[in-house]
């Protein structure tokens, strides 16, 4: 509740009566994670990459991946499961939209974001009928919750037969990169110079598996240049995510970005 002080809103105090007399209220807080908070925190531009997990398997009818334990509440939750001819299905937690798109090479991947609610300790994909499953969970902290997004995927490119993988143009706030990787010999990649490497699971040497590299970088416009693989891949696909941040109308000033990076007489630099 806000009152008038005088000079402008502000926020009431509120009282209760304790038995004998009236008191002033302390803030509800809730415990998220790591430390006690009395709300949610304001998110920004740019939400920051906080922890992940994976898990590779083979012919099982489910994949279980932990949730980054030091994930907070409030922490966008990325969950991404790669299955060889099979589309996974979220099983838990439920009532959660996954947007799954299907690839050229007849493999499958499901992705799915959420506000983490600090209870759900694990994450279970059902793969039942492939022969390799491959799943990840990212944290991001700092998002705009009210724009969770239903279909997280915002941009898919697939090749064959490449050891190099084209970036696609980041999109606006923090663009999440997952590329998958389909090899019997992948042991190493580099990513280009402005893109931070956040999470890997790579297949098991000698198997035909699904590996899952990730990154992310902040901007929009430009191209992020190329993975580079230390083998050639069979199949290889490139997703974009947008991770939502704080939008205040006003233009952004990128370092490097050759749309963001433009300064005009309306763009604030802070």
């Amino acid at each position: 509740m806000t009152v008038w002080d005088g000079a402008q809103w502000a926020e009431g105090t509120k009282w209760v009566w304790d038995g004998a007399s009236w008191v002033r209220a302390s803030a509800s807080r809730f415990f998220d994670g790591i430390t006690w908070q009395s709300r949610a925190p304001a998110p920004v531009a740019y939400p920051t990459y906080a922890a992940s997990a994976t898990a590779i398997r083979g012919a099982v009818d489910y994949v279980t991946v932990a949730v980054p334990p030091s994930a907070r509440v409030n922490d966008f939750l990325v969950s991404v499961c790669t299955a060889a001819d099979v589309r996974p299905q979220l099983l838990s937690p439920g009532g959660y939209l996954t947007q799954a798109h299907q690839l050229d090479s007849g493999h499958w991947v499901s992705v799915a974001m959420w506000p983490h609610n600090g209870i759900v300790d694990t994450v279970v994909w059902e793969t039942t009928g492939s022969s390799t499953a491959t799943a990840m969970n990212l944290a991001y902290r700092g998002g705009d919750l009210t724009r969770t997004p239903l279909a997280p995927i915002v941009g898919v490119q697939q090749y064959n037969a490449v050891n190099r993988v084209p970036l696609p143009a980041a999109t606006a706030h923090t663009s999440l990169f997952l590329v998958l990787v389909e090899s019997t010999d992948l042991t190493g990649y580099a990513w280009p110079e402005g893109v931070t490497g956040r999470a890997q699971q790579l297949g098991i040497y000698g198997a035909r598996h699904i590996s899952l590299l990730a990154s992310d970088t902040p901007g929009a416009g430009s191209s992020a240049g190329e993975l580079l693989l230390d083998t050639q891949a069979a199949s290889a696909a490139c997703l974009t995510i947008e991770v939502p941040g704080r939008t205040d109308g006003r233009p952004t000033w990128i370092l490097g970005d050759d749309n963001a990076s433009v300064l005009g007489s309306t763009t604030v630099l802070g």
